[in-house]
């Protein structure tokens, strides 16, 4: 479901590049502005409407089942765009200028309009054959769980979701097996099992908000997973104002987990990890074959280290590192590594400061395992102070519901190195979420433009800093 989203977004961009392409070879336009200004024009145009789309009209499967507000959006948006470009022009250029910039949004629609009507149709088909329901989980097999059952299953509901069970932490003996027609499957810790191995999208909480402490819990153990989590309301549960509601078949629901990211913002941020590290893999190339070279010829071992490492969705890859230790193959590389180390070999004490170390991480974005900007992966079960730190930092679960990241937001605040005390941990995960709620493709370029600056410079690579709070 999110990936035809994704897909939708991204037709949107090709379509309103197009508008562009085409705008650039109407004879007003080559009249009134020289074939570089127009090139920049076409390029912000198309990049301005994106942007707007993403921002007023996001790209939602909802939103596309609905032909009438797909096409609304097709339609209002590029002549918002265009219409206020003209506008400015106009006392500054001239009406020759502004109305050879009118011609854009006329183009932009004209490709938008059947590109949406076939989208929409295409969701529509989808949803009734299947391949495009929402996959949803309930938690809580309460009267309220059979209520929203009987909605989604009803004929007024024109997305037919497909529900995967009903999920309540009470014992077997106090649960029933079944509510109209769906099975209770188990607890909570099997919801978050499941969805480990199977996708998720929607976590549905069907339980009285007088029961806050179990929706708390609720929350707190699929944190983790990219589905979106929301509360049911009903007569008894009315949110307050100000927060964030939405529906589901009708019904008002309160929002507590959104996916981190619309669709048109993972596809923007894809083609940006995608384009910066081929680039990047280029230019390191020597310097990673370099680095490799001394690595062989210093001693035995592999040149590369992979370890296992959580992604999205808490879905375990294999990072990718230059080896910098002394080869053990009994080290499962679950200690952290401080600056007197004496497993840290004589080339390893040169690129671990340098990062040049992370380098091969290029290939896990260009794999889709990691993002050039995120939180950065950690190991499974990963200990702090003795204990797990999943039970040191409130909500470090929610960390992957993106892909981790070469740098992050924390790293270039300081918050570099082995995780040795709580309040480091906490720290660290209060960064991280921080950038989550914060995400923005500008912030992805700070953050990517800070790390070449400390790399240039240098950095303390092995001992935990910390600074000040610094504001997104």
């Amino acid at each position: 479901m999110v990936a035809f989203a994704q897909i939708a977004a991204a037709v949107d961009l090709i379509c309103l590049l197009l508008a562009g392409w085409l705008w650039l070879n109407a004879q007003r336009v080559e009249t009134c502005f020289t074939p570089l200004e127009a090139r920049l024009i076409a390029s912000g145009l198309a990049g301005l409407g994106w942007l707007a789309m993403l921002r007023l009209a996001p790209t939602r499967l909802g939103r596309l089942l609905d032909m009438p507000w797909a096409v609304a959006d097709a339609l209002l948006v590029p002549l918002f765009v265009g219409g206020s470009v003209a506008v400015v022009a106009l006392p500054l250029a001239g009406p020759p200028y502004a109305s050879a910039l009118l011609l854009w949004p006329m183009a932009a629609v004209t490709l938008l309009l059947p590109c949406r009507i076939f989208l929409s149709g295409m969701a529509r088909r989808g949803v009734k054959s299947g391949w495009l329901r929402r996959r949803i989980a309930i938690v809580g097999a309460t009267e309220m769980s059979s209520q929203l059952i009987d909605r989604l299953n009803g004929k007024q509901n024109p997305e037919t979701p497909d529900i995967v069970g009903i999920f309540d932490d009470r014992d077997a003996a106090r649960r029933p097996s079944a509510l109209s027609d769906v099975p209770v499957l188990g607890d909570i810790a099997y919801l978050s099992n499941l969805a480990s191995e199977e996708r998720l999208d929607l976590i549905v909480i069907a339980l009285p908000l007088n029961r806050a402490i179990d929706i708390l819990r609720s929350v707190q153990q699929v944190q983790w997973l990219t589905a979106e989590v929301v509360v049911l309301l009903d007569g008894a549960n009315q949110a307050p104002q100000g927060t964030s509601r939405s529906a589901i078949a009708g019904q008002p629901v309160l929002e507590l987990v959104r996916q981190p990211m619309a669709p048109g913002a993972i596809v923007a941020k894809a083609v940006m990890d995608y384009v910066l590290a081929s680039v990047a893999l280029i230019i390191v190339s020597p310097l990673l074959l370099a680095a490799m070279i001394a690595i062989r010829l210093e001693g035995p071992g592999p040149v590369l280290f992979r370890q296992p490492r959580i992604g999205r969705n808490g879905k375990i890859f294999q990072i990718l590192k230059l080896r910098t230790l002394r080869y053990d193959p009994t080290d499962l590389g679950t200690r952290g590594v401080l600056s007197r180390d004496d497993r840290i070999t004589r080339v390893g004490r040169f690129l671990r400061p340098t990062c040049i170390d992370e380098l091969p991480q290029l290939i896990n974005v260009l794999k889709g395992d990691m993002s050039m900007v995120g939180p950065r992966p950690h190991v499974a079960h990963m200990l702090v102070a003795g204990a797990p730190i999943e039970e040191v930092a409130p909500g470090y679960g929610a960390r992957h519901r993106t892909k981790p990241g070469i740098t992050g937001w924390a790293q270039v605040n300081g918050l570099s190195g082995t995780m040795t005390d709580t309040a480091f941990a906490i720290e660290v995960t209060a960064h991280d979420l921080a950038y989550l709620s914060e995400w923005s493709i500008w912030l992805d370029l700070r953050i990517l433009a800070r790390t070449a600056v400390v790399s240039l410079f240098g950095r303390k690579a092995f001992e935990a800093q910390s600074y000040e709070w610094r504001g997104l």
